[in-house]
């Protein structure tokens, strides 16, 4: 009746899930509730994530090759509206519905607020589903919120996504954590693998947004872009380290302008720092780029700088991409380049992975503080970036 799962948390949150879902699976069984365990042949998909926009990215990538498998399958999308740009007319998704999970919101809500807005969301989307049935569904969700709960409200005839986060008694199919290190693509297509047999050596990363030419910059010239921000403080690196890097860079590029992009204050002095030193070659572009339109200029760039963010999964798929993953997960979530990548990063655990994808460097240094880093930093870009010296 009841299955031995293998949750992620701590200690005490480890032992409200099992709680929880000791009740669970009681009351289905009680109910006589039974899984489907046969093979169903995908025709119509409801797709899940509450992530952010990298996550995202990725599943796009699992998507488009379980498009390749099955041409005529139906996709459906739950997704938080932080990913409209991605999502919204994209063409591997038939239909999108929005739902703000409270715990991946990353507004200025207030959390009761926040609370509010995923209730009001998720009533309004089970309402709307009561027209739809699904072959599957699939949540890709595994070390955060998922929407198991959700589950016993729709129609789908094979339910299938993760149980390390609890209320996994509503999915007929369910997958766990998977030894470390590993990345974040081969824990997810865990649950495409009765469809598709890709993993994170072999899936192509495919872009789906349609690039937006106009411009409200203007580029005159051969140029380099950087991406100093990132979504949690502690894997951002200072003022000073950015300049360093762009006033090396330029000593061996002076013609080449640098396109400094974000959405924040520390880029606009960032912007301001550097224009003060290289007037000619800085263009600041903080809060004036959508996605669409960084994508088009990515596409002629001559490379991007980039941390621990989503910016580092899209750019590596179209321009040479230096990584600087500062105070991150590590190996879990290096990007699936297409272009050449080379990655400087701090993770302990992942010291030890020195190879990936093909046209990727990987290079390990215990801190982003010293002579170190700094040595390892100059012969990334030297590489990356055809400087010979």
């Amino acid at each position: 009746m009841m299955i031995k799962r293998e949750y992620c948390g701590n200690r005490p949150t480890k032992i409200g899930f099992s709680i929880l879902d000791i009740f669970i699976d009681v009351s289905l069984f009680v109910l006589g509730k039974k899984k489907n365990k046969s093979y169903v042949h995908p025709q119509k998909i409801l797709l899940f994530n509450f992530g952010h926009l990298g996550d995202m990215l990725m599943m796009g990538y699992m998507i488009n090759a379980l498009k390749k498998q099955f041409p005529t399958v139906e996709i459906h999308l739950v997704a938080g509206r932080w990913c409209k740009l991605l999502v919204e007319n994209n063409p591997l998704f038939d239909k999108v519905f929005y739902v703000n999970h409270f715990q991946t919101n990353r507004s200025n809500l207030s959390f009761l607020e926040k609370i509010k807005m995923f209730l009001n969301d998720a009533f309004a989307f089970i309402q709307e589903q009561k027209q739809y049935s699904y072959t599957h569904s699939f949540d890709f969700r595994y070390s955060a919120y998922n929407a198991n709960p959700l589950l016993p409200f729709l129609t789908i005839q094979k339910k299938i996504g993760f149980g390390s986060r609890a209320w996994g008694g509503f999915l007929d199919k369910e997958y766990f954590l998977l030894a470390s290190p590993v990345h974040t693509i081969d824990i997810q297509i865990q649950v495409l693998s009765e469809l598709i047999a890709e993993n994170s050596l072999t899936l192509e990363p495919v872009l789906f947004v349609a690039e937006q030419n106009v411009l409200p910059i203007q580029v005159t010239q051969d140029y380099l872009m950087i991406f100093p921000e990132a979504g949690i403080e502690n894997k951002m690196l200072d003022l000073a380290t950015w300049e360093s890097i762009v006033t090396y860079y330029l000593q061996y590029f002076p013609q080449y302008q640098v396109i400094v992009c974000g959405l924040t204050d520390y880029t606009e002095q960032l912007s301001a720092r550097l224009t003060q030193k290289h007037a000619e070659n800085i263009i600041n572009a903080c809060g004036k780029l959508s996605i669409p339109q960084i994508i088009a200029l990515l596409k002629k760039a001559s490379g991007a700088i980039t941390l621990d963010s989503f910016p580092a999964h899209l750019t590596s798929t179209q321009t040479p991409t230096l990584c600087l993953f500062k105070g991150g997960s590590g190996f879990e979530y290096f990007p699936i380049n297409a272009k050449a990548t080379y990655i400087i990063h701090n993770h302990l655990y992942s010291k030890e992975i020195t190879q990936f994808r093909t046209d990727m460097d990987i290079s390990y240094v215990e801190s982003f503080d010293d002579e170190i880093f700094k040595k390892n930093l100059f012969v990334a870009l030297n590489k990356l970036f055809s400087i010979n010296l």
